[in-house]
């Protein structure tokens, strides 16, 4: 179970385990699980919720970015779903939190940054992207010595309190991963000539193929997973905004706990297939707020980062960033990577958090004060997703 060297670190499976020896070995502990997660991806939401209420201006802004995050089908899918990426978006915020208190104090506040090491260490134990904000927590550092005039001792002691941890549980992982051979290893990267499944082309651009997802096909009955057929875009907002893997639809066969809980086994009534499609339409325009505000909203947060005037949107979008960054950029580099879905959202779930605020932010700012007609259609758009994507997942 303690094993640093397969594909995922072991907290998440440790502790699912203390409950598995508790419940037994049947359907009751699954859907314990399930329950637990969905509880704990409840509350997480509602402090990000809070912790961003005070950067709108709009309030019908700002209820409709709620009501799209919390009614996103990826998000709720993967915080039901029983495995580590359900345990991101908790992480997450947590570290919004723990790193927020840090900013508030002018002076280091050592047990403000032992308790982020604490979180950053428990976060890439459960899931090993976060290990994307040990090269961003220096640079923040860095930055508020200087502009805060930290004396040397200081900065050492807080980057020792906040990056000792998590940068000797990463350190492990890589040398118990160096030690064992096999796909979830190293054989996972492509090498000796093997073709990627998709290239840097694929990765920013979009195809002719690619609207093809917006009939909303089953990932497993149709040849969606071929090399170079679609752009990452396209798959990523296909999965976000649909139940592409029917893991939320009708089991064919009778429920048990077992070796065989496997999404092949559900089916989709044929009428789910249209609200799909509406739920993927409708997201058309969250996706392109999103995409509009992070390179708006970042532009910001690098200026501000400098100034010592990093707020609560500039925080959620670093980490955010740095956190899709390492999932995003390798990925023409592997072997395999339509097909085993290292494009899918659910590895972006942090992520996906800080890119849709930005959206909505923009929004907030640059039209929203001009035009209460915008603020008011917003609000009915976002209604009408949730509405779509309940009536999706019910």
């Amino acid at each position: 179970m303690f094993d640093f060297g397969s594909t995922n670190p072991p907290l998440y499976y440790l502790l699912g385990h203390a409950l598995f020896l508790v419940i037994g070995s049947n359907n009751v502990f699954p859907i314990t699980v399930s329950i637990i997660q969905i509880l704990i991806n409840a509350v997480s939401m509602w402090f990000f919720f809070q912790y961003i209420e005070q950067r709108f201006t709009s309030r019908r802004v700002y209820l409709a970015l709620v009501l799209v995050l919390t009614f996103l089908p990826v998000r709720i899918i993967h915080s039901t779903t029983i495995g580590t990426d359900s345990m991101t978006v908790p992480l997450f915020v947590l570290l919004l939190f723990l790193f927020d208190k840090i900013l508030a104090d002018k002076t280091p506040n050592l047990t403000s940054a032992a308790l982020s090491g604490v979180a950053l260490g428990a976060a890439i134990g459960t899931k090993y992207s976060f290990m994307a904000l040990l090269p961003v927590w220096p640079l923040l550092f860095v930055c508020l010595a200087m502009r805060r005039h930290w004396k040397f001792p200081q900065f050492c002691l807080v980057c020792l309190l906040s990056l000792g941890l998590p940068s000797t549980i990463s350190g492990y992982s890589f040398w118990a991963s160096s030690r064992v051979h096999g796909y979830n290893t190293e054989k996972h990267w492509a090498r000796n000539g093997q073709p990627a499944d998709m290239d840097y082309a694929d990765l920013f651009s979009i195809k002719r193929s690619d609207f093809q997802l917006f009939r909303a096909p089953e990932n497993f009955k149709r040849d969606i997973f071929d090399a170079r057929g679609h752009g990452y875009l396209a798959l990523s907002h296909f999965e976000t905004f649909t139940d592409a893997m029917n893991l939320f639809q009708q089991l064919s066969v009778p429920q048990r706990f077992g070796a065989l809980l496997i999404p092949d086994q559900k089916t989709r009534q044929p009428w789910k297939t249209p609200v799909m499609q509406a739920s993927m339409t409708l997201g058309v325009l969250w996706t392109l707020m999103a995409l509009v505000g992070t390179p708006w909203l970042g532009t910001s947060v690098i200026r501000r980062l400098f100034q010592d005037r990093l707020r609560h949107e500039d925080l959620a979008l670093l980490f955010g960033t740095a956190y899709f960054l390492l999932m995003f950029l390798p990925i023409p580099f592997v072997h395999g990577g339509a097909l085993f879905g290292y494009w899918t959202p659910r590895l972006i779930l942090p992520a996906l958090l800080g890119f849709f605020l930005s959206g909505f932010l923009l929004v907030d700012r640059k039209i929203g004060p001009y035009s209460e007609i915008a603020r008011t259609v917003m609000l009915v758009l976002a209604v009408a997703q949730s509405v779509v994507v309940a009536t999706m997942l019910a």
